[in-house]
């Protein structure tokens, strides 16, 4: 039997990690009216992590 109950909690986590990101992020932008140095700073992130991670859920092309 694994070490763990079912997976690895950072496995288990990344499944939701982009539905929330995706939530976050269109919630930060809107509260910024489409700043995106203002809405990472409001995430308290570094902008280019931001774009990074607005492209894996399609939020920014």
């Amino acid at each position: 039997m694994p070490p763990w109950p079912s997976m690895p909690i950072w496995h288990a986590a990344r499944g939701a990690i982009p539905a929330r990101s995706d939530q976050a992020i269109h919630a930060a932008l809107a509260a910024c009216r489409g700043n995106w140095a203002a809405a990472a700073r409001r995430l308290a992130m570094d902008p280019s992590n931001l774009h990074k991670l607005a492209r894996r859920p399609g939020i920014k092309r």
